[in-house]
């Protein structure tokens, strides 16, 4: 079962709930013209024969999806601006690579998973070392949906608390299968590891969650 920490809209739901802003350091862009009535494939071709306004028109189209998923990954905003522009100079200085532009969105959630990850090992490794501190996430900052069940609020802030003790795939993976809402065969593909890899990675990540979830009276 999977539970989103979002609203279903690539919006930022939450922007309007808060007053600290601090969450959202990159504003979501408008709309650029030349993306209205255009399919992502059109814009990809444009894009890749050198069309300055339809790379414009990408990023103001999925800049809001790339931030939000390069949020919940890391579970604060204090790296995401970083990954969000090295996920789209990837992605934009490398249209050539993407056999199916129609594909684009799921190529570009591919290049945010693989950046953020990068990111996550090398933030650990630094962590270990003593060139960093850690910074524990604000769960009272986690942009949860809007009427969401108690049990799932508790399940989320859960997932959140002892999000950083995981190794980098298992926490990657759980957050895109549990918080995302992607399905085995698609978390895979997005990580580029094989499903029964992917499968070893999330019961691992499971297995964390369990231990730390209060035993219900009755059962104990």
């Amino acid at each position: 079962m999977t539970w989103p920490l979002l609203n279903a809209s690539d919006e930022f739901a939450f922007r309007a709930e808060r007053d600290d802003v601090r969450l959202m350091t990159l504003t979501p862009v408008k709309p650029v013209r030349i993306a209205a009535g255009l399919s992502d494939e059109a814009l990809v071709v444009a894009g890749r024969n050198g069309d300055a306004a339809a790379l414009d028109a990408l990023f103001a189209r999925f800049a809001n999806m790339v931030h939000g998923l390069a949020f919940r990954l890391v579970g604060s905003d204090s790296e995401v601006d970083d990954i969000v522009q090295d996920a789209f100079v990837e992605a934009l200085t490398h249209l050539h690579r993407l056999q199916e532009p129609a594909a684009f969105r799921g190529w570009l959630k591919s290049i945010v998973v693989r950046t953020t990850c990068k990111r996550l090992r090398r933030r650990r490794l630094m962590t270990r070392l003593g060139l960093r501190r850690p910074e524990p996430i604000e769960l009272d900052a986690l942009p949860i949906a809007n009427g969401a069940p108690a049990e799932v609020v508790a399940e989320l802030r859960l997932i959140f608390s002892l999000i950083d003790e995981l190794p980098t795939q298992e926490r990657v993976a759980l957050v895109l299968h549990r918080v995302e809402g992607m399905t085995l065969p698609e978390v895979a593909k997005q990580m580029q590891l094989s499903l029964t890899t992917v499968k070893r990675r999330i019961a691992a990540a499971e297995q964390a969650v369990s231990r730390r979830r209060p035993v219900e009276v009755g059962h104990v």
